[in-house]
């Protein structure tokens, strides 16, 4: 879905800017088309490949993230794969982190949501 759709369909929209902070909508794993991967690795890498997007469109990074939250499908089964993603894209940078699992996610099919607060490197941008 496209943050214009997002827009109109819910009345929301992918990040925003406050204080310095960029607060970025949770992000799912999902392909191209639209559908949900039936391999949970590659869905959480395409998760944190999604919040990597809207960081870079507001010229931020992982590293830049001060406190991650993330919704669970079926917690704690699918840990370790999310976990190997989640150091994957953190790449030695670490932040305050919330894991909470969940009967069901927004997306029929998502074992994972991903929101995330970073610090902007430039705030009057």
């Amino acid at each position: 879905m496209s943050e214009t759709e997002g827009s109109e369909s819910y009345g929301l929209c992918e990040a925003k800017v406050a204080s310095g902070l960029l607060f970025c909508s949770g992000q799912i794993g999902v392909e191209a088309d639209g559908t949900v991967p039936a391999d949970r690795s590659r869905q959480f890498a395409l998760a944190f490949d999604a919040l990597a997007e809207v960081l870079a469109r507001h010229g931020s990074k992982a590293s830049d993230i001060v406190d991650l939250t993330t919704f669970h499908v079926g917690f704690p089964n699918h840990m370790d794969a999310f976990m190997a993603a989640k150091a994957s894209f953190m790449n030695g940078a670490s932040c305050c982190w919330t894991a909470v699992g969940v009967a069901a996610l927004g997306y029929l099919g998502s074992l994972v949501e991903i929101k995330a607060v970073a610090s902007l490197p430039n705030p009057a941008c």
